[in-house]
């Protein structure tokens, strides 16, 4: 599928153009795909979210597979932590005995499960943690994480993300969601004729 256009958003203080592409007949989004921009921009993030998080006394940190994957490599590596976790989201063999919470996303058919493996475990239980993906969208895989992690033993202190999109993530955050830390933010769009406008919000 080919973009509609493009849209320009500030991240951790730095315009990034980003195609819009169609998800319905109807509905569009502004697509960031953190592997396809690079190490500078992997680095970038990671570094101005650790920033943000400098006072949490964060101890881990854990991200969503797969394109949570650059984020939380880099924050921990900002934070000086030679650790970080993923959480998977394919029934991979070695994951029989993970812990697991399912996750409806919406930039995926159907519902997913994330997976903790349990030799992960040790590396979050009795840690504060912080929690970290990509885009937040509508919150139901941070929620998901959340859980798992709470399940571990984590002690949650922050959620981290590069992008919120829309306003739907505040209602499924409840009270999380004065606590997300985000690097920008973009809309969601609406055809309108021929043309997609950004939702009002």
């Amino acid at each position: 599928m080919q973009p509609i256009g493009t849209w320009t958003v500030t991240i951790a203080g730095q315009p990034t153009q980003l195609p819009v592409m169609p998800i319905a007949a109807d509905r569009a989004i502004a697509l960031l795909v953190t592997l396809e921009q690079g190490v500078a921009f992997g680095e970038r993030v990671g570094r101005a979210l650790a920033e943000k998080a400098a006072n949490d006394g964060i101890e881990a940190v854990v991200g969503t597979a797969t394109l949570g994957i650059p984020l939380a490599l880099e924050m921990a590596r900002s934070l000086g932590l030679d650790h970080y976790v993923i959480l998977q989201k394919s029934p991979k063999f070695y994951l029989d005995d993970a812990l697991c919470a399912e996750v409806a996303s919406s930039t995926s058919a159907g519902v997913q499960r994330l997976y903790l493996d349990r030799r992960s475990v040790p590396k979050v239980a009795g840690k504060r943690v912080c929690l970290v993906d990509d885009v937040v969208t509508t919150g139901t895989s941070l929620m998901a994480g959340l859980s798992l992690v709470e399940k571990a033993g984590a002690q949650v202190v922050g959620l981290g993300t590069i992008l919120t999109e829309g306003q739907a993530w505040r209602e499924r955050l409840g009270a999380w969601a004065d606590k997300l830390r985000a690097l920008g933010h973009i809309p969601r769009f609406a055809r309108s004729g021929d043309r997609f406008w950004p939702l009002p919000e």
